[in-house]
């Protein structure tokens, strides 16, 4: 249904099919339409309102395709995506960028004593600890089980390992509640900035090594990869 409103020189239309709401749409002009004029708009309007109802139901699926069903973060597919875009945009404007990578310690060992159902509330709780510390510009993603990637844009590597260790402090005092008693937490985290010439997945690798020996170098701590 398309149900217009009309105006002197505007005619208002609230786009929708059933309960599917489209959004507004607004004709302007000096002068007054016609009716004639208001019956072709309207007979145009409904030869485009499926195609414009199945558009955004890709758009909204290509979204949730894109989203981690427990956190509601992005996932690795959105992960990959806008890592290429923001190195591209960093070496254009010649911007700072860098990333953070971090990892709940021993999480196998709280799904072991806690259940499923709890680790995975001590995942959201930690998600919301970093977009807590975050700015707005700052992009969280869920890279896969308990490990997650920050983008920070025009942020250089001191910035980053500042950041991550607000994140870490901050998940060290949590009391995300257990069966009997609140589950104690940490992390363990590394940052890295973007080199010039460097690509996406260069800086992505840099970072995936860096984790692995900060973790077997002793865990709850911030390491950086400075080069």
């Amino acid at each position: 249904a398309a149900l217009g409103l009309m105006l002197i020189g505007a005619i208002n239309y609230n786009l929708s099919l059933g309960e599917f709401e489209m959004g507004a749409l607004q004709f302007r002009r000096r002068s007054k339409f016609t009716e004639d004029e208001t019956v072709i708009l309207e007979k145009l309007l409904c030869c485009l309102l499926y195609p414009l109802r199945n558009a955004l139901m890709y758009r909204d699926a290509l979204a949730m395709a894109q989203k981690d069903a427990l956190t509601g973060i992005c996932n690795r597919a959105a992960l990959d995506e806008s890592l290429r875009t923001e190195v591209c945009l960093a070496g254009r404007h010649r911007t700072p960028l860098s990333i953070i990578v971090f990892d709940i310690d021993h999480f196998k060992s709280i799904n072991d004593r806690f259940g499923h159902s709890l680790g995975d509330n001590a995942i959201k709780a930690v998600v919301k600890c970093a977009q807590h510390c975050a700015r707005s510009t700052d992009m969280l993603f869920r890279y896969g089980g308990e490990e997650f990637v920050m983008i920070l844009r025009n942020t250089t590597l001191n910035g980053a390992r500042l950041l991550a260790e607000r994140i870490r402090r901050k998940v060290e005092k949590l009391e995300c509640q257990g069966k009997r008693k609140p589950i104690a937490m940490t992390v363990s985290a590394v940052g890295a900035a973007l080199e010039t010439g460097e690509t996406a997945q260069s800086l992505s690798e840099r970072t995936d090594a860096a984790l692995y020996v900060a973790k077997n170098g002793g865990r709850n701590r911030v390491c950086v990869d400075e080069r």
